[in-house]
């Protein structure tokens, strides 16, 4: 009995360690991307949608939002349009953590429907 309930005590540590490991990371990379998106440093993207523009990295478009390169005529794009796109509701998008599967379905019904 004991080995039994020594074992389960440490299955239950060993799933609370793995989940605030999971958050931390989760949490730390949603910081990295978001720092890329706001410094717009070595940005290889331009994305016009509404009265102005967003300088992006690609790799984060394509994690974030790879909707938004699909169909391009370029292999590479350098400069999106995105005519009568709302841009505010498209940076709030931008920043969300790709994880945040609720958020995208509103935004995408919005912006991309």
């Amino acid at each position: 009995m004991i080995n039994t309930e020594a074992a389960r005590d440490f299955q239950a540590k060993e799933r609370k360690y793995k989940e605030q490991l999971r958050r931390c990371l989760s949490s730390a990379l949603s910081a990295d991307l978001n720092r890329l998106l706001q410094e717009e440093l070595e940005a290889d993207v331009s994305l016009y949608a509404g009265s102005g523009s967003v300088r992006a990295h690609r790799a984060v478009l394509l994690a974030r939002a790879p909707h938004i390169l699909h169909g391009q005529t370029h292999k590479d794009p350098i400069i999106v349009h995105l005519p009568g796109y709302d841009l505010p509701t498209l940076k709030d998008f931008l920043r969300q953590s790709p994880s945040s599967t609720k958020f995208q379905h509103q935004v995408q019904g919005k912006l991309f429907s």
